[in-house]
């Protein structure tokens, strides 16, 4: 089943508002205090994912279940996911040392098979080939920019850095349906407020009709505060992550924040011809950007999360630019699948931007680090 998370009604300049929806998922009892702990020191009855960092655990337990098109209690129950009644779940268990075998012995351990390779969204995989559906689409001949005629035309696009520049803070208003619950399944109505102040400080604050939380970036670390007032650090993939999304001026920048780019071809984004451009950070995965072969605007954002049963995609779609009034464009429709890095593969949320302000006076003493409260007597 497929969640909407539409809202009635993140890329610093324009690439990070839809970061802090994986931080959310920290706000909201993610993967968090689990950096340096493996799984089987949180979670109970962990045999083939032993040695797994606790973090990638429920990423990876949405990923199978993805990749073979079941709910979680396809192998688990559901009052108790660590008991072992279910023989799907011992099924699962041989799949994964079979699969981490076939790695090991053939790809100098780089997970190259998962369990997509074979099973395709069906818990029964296919051994039959699939016959091809149409004609074969012909090769384009068209000559492809460079990266950087690439960037430097998204540069100019968005309003030139003379433009972007002179922008040193910026609050974004917006409405979201924030994912909560098992797998950022359920869907919760908020408003966002993001600030943001060069050169790298951010806050987000969702406010619902029951509670508040946030996340932010406070220049050195990324942060979440739940809905008790206990503040929690992501884990380091994540720390990393905020720290290149919290760049005010990325576009500027993604020539340093990605050091390797490379133009691979053009592919059809919403309707409309994009260049597909392979950026690759600094001790992180690749990531592909998708930007308007003719505005030259970026469009979407492809990246994984790596797993121990595989890499987990998501992505983030940018649309409806418009002048913020300095000159300068911003997305004001941004779309995630899933609803963040770390929910269930089958959601889907959309962030409306409602306003943006340039150079509002913001004081930085508002972007530390909260104190954490301490938890509640029981």
């Amino acid at each position: 089943m497929r969640y909407s998370l539409v809202g009635p009604g993140r890329i610093a300049a324009v690439l990070g508002l839809a970061f802090a929806a994986t931080l959310l998922a920290h706000a909201q009892g993610g993967a968090q205090n689990a950096e340096g702990k493996t799984a089987e020191q949180v979670y109970k009855n962990i045999q083939a994912l032993k040695g797994t960092p606790a973090g990638d655990l429920i990423q990876s337990m949405h990923l199978i279940r993805a990749a073979l098109g079941v709910d979680c209690e396809f192998c688990h129950e559901e009052q108790d996911r660590s008991v072992d009644t279910k023989p799907q779940k011992q099924m699962a268990r041989k799949m994964i040392v079979m699969m981490n075998s076939i790695n090991q012995a053939n790809f100098g351990a780089q997970q190259m098979v998962t369990c997509y390779t074979c099973h395709r969204g069906s818990p029964e995989p296919s051994n039959v080939p699939l016959l091809p559906a149409g004609e074969p689409q012909e090769e384009s001949n068209v000559a492809l920019p460079s990266a950087d005629q690439i960037v430097t035309k998204y540069v100019e696009a968005l309003g030139g850095e003379q433009a972007i520049r002179k922008v040193t803070s910026r609050v974004i208003t917006a409405t979201q349906y924030i994912p909560t619950g098992p797998g950022g399944a359920v869907p919760v109505p908020a408003t966002i407020e993001r600030d943001q102040k060069a050169p790298n400080l951010v806050l987000n604050v969702y406010h619902t009709a029951a509670y508040t939380i946030s996340d932010g970036f406070d220049g050195t670390t990324a942060w979440s505060q739940d809905l008790r007032g206990r503040v929690t650090e992501p884990v380091k993939i994540d720390q990393a992550r905020a720290q290149r999304d919290a760049d005010l001026y990325l576009p500027l920048d993604l020539k340093q924040q990605y050091p390797k780019m490379e133009v691979r071809g053009v592919e059809r984004v919403d309707g409309r011809d994009a260049y597909v451009v392979i950026g690759t950070p600094q001790g992180d995965t690749p990531e592909r950007l998708y930007f308007d072969t003719q505005t030259g605007l970026l469009l979407r954002k492809w990246a994984v999360l790596p797993t121990p049963v595989g890499n987990s995609p998501s992505e983030v779609s940018h649309g409806d630019y418009r002048d913020t009034g300095s000159g300068v464009k911003f997305p004001y429709l941004i779309t995630l699948y899933p609803a963040n890095a770390r929910s269930e593969l089958a959601t889907t949320a959309t962030i409306r931007v409602t306003k943006v302000q340039d150079n509002a006076p913001i004081d930085a003493s508002k972007f530390a680090k909260p104190e954490s409260k301490p938890a509640a007597a029981q």
